[in-house]
């Protein structure tokens, strides 16, 4: 018999598989029997072992190092009636769990952009007035300040992408009207960040050619 104790928050249980090993077990299945358990919506719940996510439901447990009695960290949130009938199209929990990771990582997505997108852009407005014409040797202290620029794009831009990529995984069923319009607004704002971003890197690449900048 398989025992595995899961904590999730201030609560622990356990559960027990008769005549199974991890590798019988498939993670979808924990994943079902911690939903029948906390009433999380099985799309915001989360297990973690080890301090990895696990993923894939229909891998075994044994592919994620789980040692026999040891002990699982679930993540998520049991949402209440009301949050349900409020922000859903019919009332489906499983909806309402999708429109908070949506809304989730939008945030995290602004919050990265509030923090580093304005020093981004005024470095690049002191690099376009210090530097109007096309680098050459005698412009090698300014170098470093383009190397920093580039490096600020990237990161920002692969974060951008990286969010993108998250809204295009979650699946929506077809009925879920509420979440569908979430994603696609999550999709149309990160793009739009993402386009004000780039236009700002061509601005940069257009000085560095000696291009004239608009005002």
């Amino acid at each position: 018999m398989t025992v595995l104790s899961i904590k999730w928050g201030r609560e622990k249980t356990a559960f027990e598989f008769k005549d199974r090993s991890l590798a019988d077990i498939p993670l979808g299945e924990l994943r079902q029997r911690c939903h029948d358990w906390s009433g999380v919506p099985l799309g915001g719940l989360t297990l973690i072992s080890a301090g990895a996510t696990m993923k894939d439901d229909k891998a075994p447990l044994s592919c994620f190092g789980i040692k026999p009695n040891g002990q699982i960290t679930m993540m998520g949130t049991r949402p209440t009636k009301t949050d349900i009938r409020t922000l859903t199209t019919n009332g489906d929990p499983e909806e309402y769990a999708l429109i908070i990771k949506i809304q989730s990582s939008l945030q995290k997505t602004l919050d990265l952009v509030a923090q580093h997108v304005p020093r981004y852009e005024q470095a690049v407005q002191d690099y376009i007035q210090s530097n109007s014409g096309p680098v050459n040797l005698s412009q090698i202290p300014l170098l470093p300040a383009r190397k920093g620029l580039q490096d600020a794009h990237g990161l920002l831009s692969e974060n951008l992408l990286q969010s993108l990529l998250i809204f295009d995984g979650v699946v929506c069923k077809p009925d879920f009207e509420v979440a569908r319009a979430t994603r696609r607004e999550a999709v149309k704002e990160t793009q739009r960040l993402l386009d004000v971003i780039d236009e700002m890197n061509e601005r940069v690449k257009a000085c560095d050619r000696g291009a004239p900048q608009q005002p």
